[in-house]
């Protein structure tokens, strides 16, 4: 059951801040006991710090399901509920194709009749749904911002997209000056998390190469280490890219 964020988050980790919080995650294991907490705190900073969301929420896929497990509103659970009701909607394209997905004009949509309907039933007009990841690097949720007003998202719409297909690059999406600062801490947030998961890719593909494995057994390998040496997986993958590179200058 979705829980409303309704409460600033405490003091410590996660709370520090959005960047902080989307450059958190993307370090983190995907079953690590922490990320539900950390999804709460990142609805709760894109409400408070958002000025054209009206409503957040993020849905996850669990269970073979779709599940709504942080709101800033019942009225964004709702519109989540119309999708999972439907099997259709924005929220669920960006989770199933890693694909930001963003809705200029919700009266306009015909591709998904039932999220339309919810939405202006409770006077939304524009969407917008950014995948999220972990430290596998694939989608493990979605982030649903709800706004009433399409000509304030807009600029939120264009920066998010923009970090998107910025992503595999090394400078961040430029044109970020005319937003707010909660846009900025949500696009340099999302740059910081593609960058983490740059590093972690690069470390996965070192030790597939070191231990002849597949993918899967690369991740685990890089969980573990972590785990034994009580370090971030973040800075596991460091760990292994630094060694790699010591090893490629003696040899």
């Amino acid at each position: 059951m979705a829980t409303p964020s309704t409460s600033p988050p405490r003091p410590g980790q996660p709370g520090r801040g959005l960047t902080d919080d989307l450059v958190c995650l993307a370090g983190k294991p995907d079953d690590d006991s922490s990320v539900p907490a950390l999804l709460r705190s990142i609805t709760q900073f894109v409400t408070d710090l958002l000025p054209p969301v009206s409503y957040a929420s993020v849905t996850v896929h669990e269970k073979d399901a779709f599940a709504t497990v942080a709101m800033s509103s019942e009225f964004a659970l709702a519109v989540d509920e119309a999708q999972y009701s439907a099997q259709a909607g924005p929220c669920l394209d960006a989770l199933r194709t890693s694909q930001v997905r963003s809705v200029p004009r919700i009266d306009a949509t015909v591709k998904w009749p039932d999220f339309r309907a919810a939405a202006l039933r409770l006077g939304l007009h524009v969407s917008l749904s950014i995948p999220l990841f972990a430290g596998r690097g694939i989608s493990i949720a979605a982030l649903n911002l709800y706004g009433r007003d399409a000509r304030e998202m807009a600029p939120l719409s264009a920066a998010v997209l923009a970090a998107f297909e910025s992503s595999g690059e090394d400078d961040a999406p430029a044109g970020l000056d005319g937003l707010g600062s909660g846009a900025v801490q949500l696009v340099n947030g999302l740059v910081g998390a593609f960058e983490v998961r740059t590093r972690i890719q690069r470390a996965l593909g070192v030790i597939m190469a070191a231990e002849h494995a597949d993918a899967d057994v690369a991740y685990a390998v890089l969980r573990s280490r972590a785990a034994a040496t009580a370090m971030s997986l973040t800075a596991a993958a460091d760990s292994v890219l630094t060694r790699a590179e010591d090893e490629r200058r003696l040899s």
